[in-house]
């Protein structure tokens, strides 16, 4: 029934999909010599969204309208991820956190922002986490969704297990794509973070190259493995309201450390998203919305 229902899910997401895309146009700015693309629409407070693995500002496509009725809300691509120069297959390059969240704050300092409301998937939600524990006084709020955190997880035999599994299988994607099958490459990381490749199965042509042009850098994160990278202790001292968002159906590896986070990050609200796993925001957007325009409201109460 499961399988069912994630089956049917993952369709009506790709029906909408198939025409959805990002309606502003992207602007690009000078970070840290490269340019970065963003698309942004409405006034007010700056939301900021960074995606996450073989993502772009698309990914955000389903927030944008939403965000934009009371914030200024902007979508970045980060390095490497189109319409942004990327790196060729064999080319090595820096796709560290660290690196990522130094481009988040030049970012931030070109658009002439010196705070903002931060909003994170998966990786990208690793590099707003970095970005908080770096740089406190540039940020007003956190939405965290799904970061693979792996300190908080570790330590314990189930912990430990998860996260042996999770890099076997990561390690199976990069080796697929060294190897020159993109596809089993692409079909490997979907079932490492979804549980399952039937998104493949299910994609327009039009989503599947998306995903495409931006696995180099997936491959990169894969390859690199730079989840263990916050500690505990720095997770202890964010005094930064937070949102933690998971899914219902998402994988233990990314759903522990949401519960941890909980326990640890002093100021944090932890949502489930229903009939929901890895994809969320872009899967059950109706109800990540809602969470994040609530946690919003709190933060700004009238």
């Amino acid at each position: 029934m499961k399988k069912f229902l994630i089956t049917i899910t993952f369709s009506l997401f790709m029906l909408i999909c198939k025409s959805q895309t990002n309606p502003s146009k992207p602007q690009s700015v000078l970070v840290r010599g490269e340019k970065m693309h963003y698309v942004e629409k409405g006034t007010g407070e700056p939301v900021i969204m960074v995606h996450g693995a073989i993502g772009d500002f698309n990914a955000w496509s389903f927030q944008m309208d939403t965000l934009a009725n009371n914030y200024r809300a902007i979508a970045i691509s980060r390095r490497y991820a189109q319409p942004n120069k990327q790196p060729k297959s064999n080319d090595t390059f820096d796709c560290t956190v660290a690196y990522h969240a130094q481009d988040l704050a030049a970012f931030m300092k070109a658009m002439d922002i010196p705070k903002a409301h931060l909003i994170g998937h998966s990786y990208g939600a690793m590099i707003i986490l970095r970005f908080a524990i770096d740089h406190p006084e540039m940020v007003k709020s956190l939405v965290l969704g799904e970061p693979g955190v792996e300190s908080v997880i570790s330590g314990t035999v189930v912990g430990d297990a998860m996260i042996s599994d999770f890099r076997a299988n990561s390690n199976l994607a990069v080796k697929f794509y060294r190897d020159g099958d993109e596809e089993a490459s692409l079909r490997q990381f979907m079932i490492t973070v979804l549980g399952s490749d039937e998104l493949y199965d299910v994609a327009t042509p039009e989503f599947l190259d998306g995903l495409f042009q931006n696995l180099v850098e997936g491959i990169c994160i894969a390859a690199t493995q730079d989840l263990s990278s916050i500690s505990k202790n720095e997770l202890s001292n964010i005094q930064i309201p937070t949102l933690l968002v998971k899914g219902e159906l998402t994988i233990p590896y990314l759903a522990a450390p949401m519960d941890s986070l909980n326990v640890i990050v002093p100021h944090s609200t932890l949502v489930e998203l229903t009939q929901t796993n890895h994809a969320l925001q872009g899967q059950n957007p109706v109800e990540f919305n809602k969470a994040v325009i609530d946690f919003l409201a709190n933060v700004n109460p009238k």
